[in-house]
This record gives structure tokens, sequence and C-alpha cells, in this order.
């Protein structure tokens, strides 16, 4: 019996695009805490969580007998800090978004996609690629950094609007939502 494919929303879809992930990462409470420390240090985290570095350490023991699980209110502190520009920042794969950035993005996208247009809803489950320029890969790439997933998704679908099709465009329930590198952009952007 073959697997079903699971759907995942939007923002699930944007941050694994964004990131370049073939499957979209579980965020556990050890990897946020790992991408705080990544981004503050042992200390600057602990500050900011409330807590001392060494119950943030054992929090992150590489010995799995030895780790505890942070109290639900310290889960709730290092969510919150999580979803922060700064994380955002330190943790986008720096490479990818700058080779993004300079050679376009072709989109690939599968699921539910169309245009919505004089009260009518004219989307269907339809497979889109798309090359987009260099300067609108570093806008959805930048909105991504400075205001998360919800930014991203708003560039992503002003650029669609703009370079794949001038209707107001609504894209839901993807299958398939790949960034990869364009063929109609050189290095320097140009046709």
């Amino acid at each position: 019996m073959a697997r079903r494919r699971r759907d995942m929303d939007m923002s699930e879809a944007i941050t694994k695009a964004v990131r370049g992930q073939r499957t979209p990462r579980t965020v556990t409470t050890y990897r946020q805490v790992k991408d705080l420390i990544k981004t503050y240090g042992d200390r600057g985290a602990a500050e900011r969580l409330g807590v001392s570095p060494r119950t943030l350490r054992t929090w992150v023991h590489p010995d799995r007998s030895k780790r505890r699980s942070p109290s639900k209110a310290n889960r709730g502190r290092i969510g919150a800090e999580h979803d922060s520009r700064d994380v955002r920042r330190a943790t986008a794969p720096r490479r990818r978004m700058n080779r993004l950035g300079r050679k376009g993005i072709r989109v690939k996208f599968t699921g539910n996609a169309g245009p919505v247009a004089m009260g009518k809803d004219y989307r269907r489950l339809r497979s889109i690629t798309a090359d987009l320029p260099p300067e609108a890969a570093e806008a959805i790439m930048n909105a991504y950094v400075e205001d998360g997933t919800a930014g991203a998704e708003a560039a992503f679908r002003d650029a669609m609007r703009e370079h794949y099709h001038d209707a107001d465009w609504q894209f839901s329930d993807p299958q398939e939502f790949q960034f990869g590198d364009s063929a109609l952009y050189g290095d320097e952007g140009e046709w």
C-alpha cells in the first residue's frame, strides 16, 4: 500500500523552502534551545530565558539519559524567544540565501492554486513552475528573516502576482513547495 503524502500548511512550506529542507523539520524544544544557544551563546540564552546556564545545559545535554525537559512555563518562554528576528537571522542558511538572491528562484508548487476574482474561486489542484528574478528572491528571503513566515508568504504572493500572473492568486494546501536555482537568470541577474 502506498503512503499518502501529508499535506503541510503554507507556513511550514515557506520555512522548508527558504531553508532548503527536503522534509519539514520537526521543531522540538531541544532544537529551539540549540538555536537560542547558537544565536546568543550559553549565558545570553540563559539570561533571556531567566534560567541559569547550568539549567540550560541540562536541557541540551549530549547524553539523553542526563537531559532534562524544561517546565511548561519555560517551554512557553523558549517558543516565544525562538520566534524572533535574531534567531531567524542566525539560523538562516546564508549561502543558500545569497545564491538564490544572485540567481533568482525557480518555484515549484503543487497544491490548490488559482485566482479568486469577482467573487468566484478558480482554485484547483495545480502544479506550477515559475522563475522569479533575483530581486524577488531577495525580497522573499529578507521578509522571512525580518517578519517570519507570514512576511515571506506575503512577499511570495507579491512576487508571483508581479512575475507569474497579475491576478490575485491564492495558494493553499501545498503538497510540494520548493525553491531552487533559476536557470533563466545569470549571476548578475540579467535575463
